[in-house]
């Protein structure tokens, strides 16, 4: 049997534009999509709970979305490497290599790829992740990532 998935397509918001929300169970979320989508009729308590969550993160005015997550689909170093992202700070950065540092690897490009993999964008900041030199890349374009980092006083990139 195969799973059926439930997604909405969350009101245009500041920053990020749409984002796509997909649950398997309609109790966690799986997965958060930037989209070119015009938003759907956000249906059932977890999707409203959560566009309340992500509304009140781009306004500035909480440091943390709270919702329920699915990591099913991950594999364990994504999982390791998450972990280690949602250490960072708000308003802090911290280096691809300094990720490696705590998970005591030398796997650099491995661990840029899962952050560019990132399933759950803004939850687990993949924003805050920059290179030794430079600003390092984003999935979603630089310009996102520089306004999300200006939203949390970090400027300068």
């Amino acid at each position: 049997m195969k799973e059926q998935s439930m997604s909405a397509v969350l009101p245009k918001l500041p920053i990020v534009g749409h984002l796509k929300l997909t649950s398997y169970d309609g109790k966690t979320l799986a997965m958060v999509e930037v989209v070119k989508n015009k938003s759907s009729k956000i249906t059932g308590p977890f999707f409203q709970k959560s566009l309340e969550e992500f509304e009140q993160f781009l306004s500035g005015k909480s440091r943390a979305i709270n919702i329920k997550l699915d990591y099913s689909r991950l594999s364990p170093f994504q999982v390791k490497v998450l972990k280690v992202m949602k250490e960072i700070p708000y308003g802090e950065v911290a280096t691809y290599k300094e990720l490696a540092e705590k998970l005591d690897s030398k796997a650099y490009q491995a661990i840029g790829s899962a952050c560019g993999k990132n399933p759950f964008l803004l939850i687990y900041p993949c924003h805050r992740v920059v290179g030794s030199n430079d600003i390092g890349g984003f999935a979603h374009g630089i310009t996102m990532k520089k306004e999300l980092l200006k939203l949390e006083g970090r400027s300068g990139f």
